[in-house]
């Protein structure tokens, strides 16, 4: 999605999970964090009403289970969201999940969040550095079976996830993935 950059108005690309997406229909949603300060699309998405319309560029990347798994473990902190939500709405009905997210605030109902039969929750404070959700993924907040873990959000917490999904899990290079959406402290405009 391109948005206008806040001091010289140049367009900048960002990259978001569509939710509802209806491409005979052109719409589609998307769940933002507003915070401040506020960066390119964060400003944008406080302003943006109903109807408006923007450039958006579709990648045909799907959440895809790998074969043989058993059990998923999706985290992260609520950037993740979005893309927590479209694992957990196309993975197979009865694959167990446990989703873990970083988050202080206290109205987690407020936060867009898909849940179904087999998806547990689990909420952790969110520490500079994700110790504390990694932590709780490692010291046996996860069940056994054979597990395909997924993580994303802020740079230093993505790493702590890898060390609980490897170290904690024992989990292999490919029965993980993690990527970092924002580095705290930085604005990338």
């Amino acid at each position: 999605m391109w948005a206008e950059h806040l001091t010289d108005g140049v367009p900048v690309q960002r990259g978001y999970t569509f939710v509802d997406l209806d491409v005979a229909a052109g719409t589609f949603a998307a769940d933002f964090v507003l915070h401040e300060p506020h960066g390119a699309a964060s400003a944008w998405a406080a302003a943006v009403t109903p109807g408006t319309e923007v450039e958006i560029a579709l990648t045909p990347a799907r959440p895809k289970v790998p074969e043989g798994t058993e059990r998923l473990v999706l985290a992260g902190d609520i950037t993740a969201l979005p893309a927590i939500n479209s694992w957990v709405e196309q993975a197979p009905d009865d694959m167990p999940i446990e989703v873990f997210v970083a988050d202080d605030g206290h109205d987690h109902a407020g936060l867009p969040l898909s849940t179904r039969d087999g998806v547990s929750v689990t909420w952790t404070a969110a520490d500079e550095g994700g110790h504390a959700l990694a932590a709780t993924i490692a010291d046996g907040g996860v069940r056994p079976g054979a597990v395909y873990a997924w993580g994303a959000g802020e740079k230093d917490l993505v790493k702590a996830l890898r060390g609980a999904f490897t170290d904690g899990l024992g989990l292999t290079k490919k029965e993980q993935f993690s990527q970092f959406y924002w580095f705290r402290g930085r604005s990338s405009d």
